[in-house]
């Protein structure tokens, strides 16, 4: 089986190639940024995408590119919205997905403040996570919000409720006007 290994490596690496797979692959994981983006879905932010390609509209056809953006769901219940034809934002609703668990950045089924943030360190762990307590987050009445930068200028939020359970997840890529 060791004999046939290389031609299996190679010929895995021209399929790649040749389908634009290595564009945005898991195989990135020493990039933070990177591994972050590709646990949120297989679309690459701050590149050009076709919103269609995403899945489907969800917030009707109420949307344009003059402030209202539009939100385009994929299989698994994530959310992007992008800034022109360039996907600036993944969002999960952890509402929306009951107790299915969390591909993001590799949360699972943590729900708790605690396990969340100890999930998303051990999966970022080159990336400090500041948190600020409600009153002080500024997204509302009891809201907590936990937040890292990449190198990129790219960020990642975290938004808890009152009773400390995760309410959101987003990456960000840059920031939209």
């Amino acid at each position: 089986m060791t004999k046939h290994l290389p031609a299996a490596l190679i010929a895995t690496a021209l399929f790649l190639g040749l389908s634009g797979g290595a564009v945005h692959a898991a195989e990135s994981t020493n990039n933070a940024f990177d591994r972050a983006d590709a646990s949120f879905s297989r679309f690459p932010l701050n590149m050009p995408g076709t919103p269609q390609a995403v899945g489907r509209l969800v917030n009707g056809d109420a949307c344009d590119d003059d402030g209202i953006s539009c939100e385009w769901e994929d299989e698994v219940g994530v959310r992007h919205i992008f800034a022109g034809d360039t996907l600036a934002i993944k969002l999960v609703d952890v509402a929306a997905l009951g107790n299915r668990d969390i591909a993001a950045l590799n949360i699972g089924a943590a729900r708790s403040r605690a396990d969340v943030l100890a999930k998303v360190r051990a999966f970022l762990p080159e990336i400090a996570v500041d948190c600020l307590e409600p009153g002080k987050a500024g997204e509302g009445a009891g809201i907590a919000s936990c937040s890292g930068a990449f190198p990129n200028d790219a960020w990642f939020k975290l938004l808890f409720g009152p009773d400390g359970r995760l309410i959101s997840a987003r990456i960000d890529a840059f920031q939209i006007d």
